[in-house]
């Protein structure tokens, strides 16, 4: 096992390197930058643009995959505070497990609570500035502001109600984000590049979340919650720049204030009302695959977190591992994964969603298997980082499938709410995972556990088994 100080050093000079990696990757999986608009999704009644001074999503495919990259990273930056660095940070300052697993639990309730941003984005909009970029501006802002508060409170590390506030208050507004993110993805993205506009999503979060649990971990022990505001501040602020900058469809405003307007496209799809927004979301969650999926990753979600949550406490308070290195291990374990997950697109793209999703569930129900059986061999270091990096690599090509495969499954009448729901359902899963610890805990030995995690998963690939996204998506085109 290497120390703390190797680790961080390997992570800093792959952190140093991303955006080489990015680049290299980019030119090599896109080929060029343009592609053919899917049918209907770029036509607007607008006059003419100079293409060299603008940045349009719909009409460039390296702008559209470096644009959801940077916006998934922002969804990132909160994952690898509250669900990486805080928990072991905290269990190693001798927390009991309880307190810990429900300090999760309730920071992460937002993520469940999306489909009340949904119906919004859905019913209203500057539809002059596109219909989901106006959203994703809002939500930016709030979490720049988010992060400043976090300043006000330097004491909060010593006051559970305080600190979860603040963690709650920041996923509210990370959960709005991505709402708006991903209806503006369903919006703007060709069948044909969703696939691998999936794999970049997922390597943006896993670099925001892998890169916060790395800062995090250092600035807790050194600034604490100072830190902490100063990273979300700059990585925040960013992001909201890049909002600002970039367009959904020409001839749209880049601000209320500037010139532009909406395109006939924009105005046909925004709902007139909630009643037509309640009866066509009904039609479309009611078909036999809306319901197969949500089960399937409802199982994947509280599997995967009930693993997060046994292995951060088997490694810091059992084992004794500093909360800096597992952190370390963490963040460059994911974000290799989550480079080697730009693989899973192309696979997707040319495969299928199904098949790659039922081969990841399969696969991290045979690991938690094993780790369970070898309880004897938690102690050795080579076992603990072997069982990291394939961890990191199968939740990746999940991840990325699990996104992919719900994107396959919306109305892009309804997308935001759709879609929104569809991951308020799966992360209400995300939030009972580590409810799961410490309910089990009087009943099951910590190597019991993950026999409990790995019947989760494979309950999963019994539920997905019975799905044909193609019946799903013929159905859907029957809607009226």
């Amino acid at each position: 096992m290497g120390g703390v100080d190797s680790a961080t050093i390997v992570l800093h000079r792959l952190r140093f390197q991303e955006s080489r990696v990015a680049v290299q990757w980019f030119t090599a999986m896109l080929g060029r930058s343009g592609s053919p608009p899917s049918p209907g999704a770029y036509n607007n009644n607008n006059k003419s643009h100079n293409n060299n001074m603008t940045l349009i999503l719909t009409e460039s495919r390296t702008l559209r995959f470096f644009s959801f990259t940077v916006f998934y990273l922002a969804q990132g930056l909160p994952f690898g505070l509250v669900l990486y660095a805080l928990p072991a940070f905290l269990a190693e300052r001798g927390w009991e497990i309880g307190a810990i697993t429900s300090f999760v639990a309730i920071a992460q309730l937002p993520w469940s609570f999306k489909l009340l941003a949904g119906p919004m984005m859905d019913r209203f909009s500057l539809l002059a500035m596109g219909r989901r970029r106006p959203w994703v501006i809002f939500s930016q802002l709030a979490l720049v502001l988010v992060g400043v508060t976090f300043m006000f409170f330097p004491g909060g590390l010593d006051d559970a109600v305080v600190l979860t506030a603040l963690c709650f208050l920041l996923n509210s507004f990370a959960a709005m984000q991505d709402v708006a993110v991903d209806g503006m993805a369903i919006d703007v993205l060709p069948a044909n590049e969703q696939g691998r506009a999936n794999g970049f999503m997922a390597l943006g979060q896993v670099m925001g979340s892998s890169g916060s649990t790395a800062i995090s971990a250092f600035v807790l022990t050194t600034l604490g919650l100072y830190g902490v505001a100063l990273m979300l501040v700059v990585g925040f602020g960013l992001i909201l720049g890049w909002s600002i900058v970039v367009r959904e469809r020409a001839g749209e405003k880049l601000l209320p204030w500037t010139e532009g307007e909406a395109t006939a496209r924009s105005k046909q799809m925004q709902a007139q009302s909630w009643k037509q927004i309640g009866v066509d979301l009904l039609k479309v969650l009611l078909l036999p695959g809306s319901l197969l999926v949500m089960g399937g990753s409802f199982l994947f979600l509280l599997g995967h977190t009930f693993w997060i949550a046994l292995t951060q406490i088997i490694v810091v308070q059992d084992l004794g591992i500093a909360s800096t290195e597992y952190s370390s291990w963490t963040a460059i374990s994911t974000f290799i994964a989550a480079i080697a997950g730009l693989l899973v697109g192309l696979f997707i793209d040319r495969r299928g969603v199904k098949l790659f999703y039922l081969l990841m569930l399969g696969c991290y129900g045979v690991l938690a298997i094993a780790v369970g059986l070898l309880e004897a061999s938690w102690q050795l270091p080579a076992f603990l980082l072997s069982i990291a990096f394939i961890q990191a690599f199968i939740y990746q090509g999940a991840f990325v499938s699990f996104i992919a495969i719900h994107m396959n499954l919306c109305w892009v009448k309804v997308a935001a709410t759709q879609f929104a729901l569809y991951m308020a359902w799966v992360n209400l899963g995300r939030s009972l995972g580590p409810k799961m610890l410490s309910t089990l805990q009087p009943y099951l030995a910590k190597e019991q556990m993950f026999f409990a995690i790995s019947a989760c998963f494979f309950l999963a690939v019994v539920l997905l088994w019975k799905l044909s996204l193609q019946t799903h998506q013929q159905r859907v085109t029957e809607l009226r």
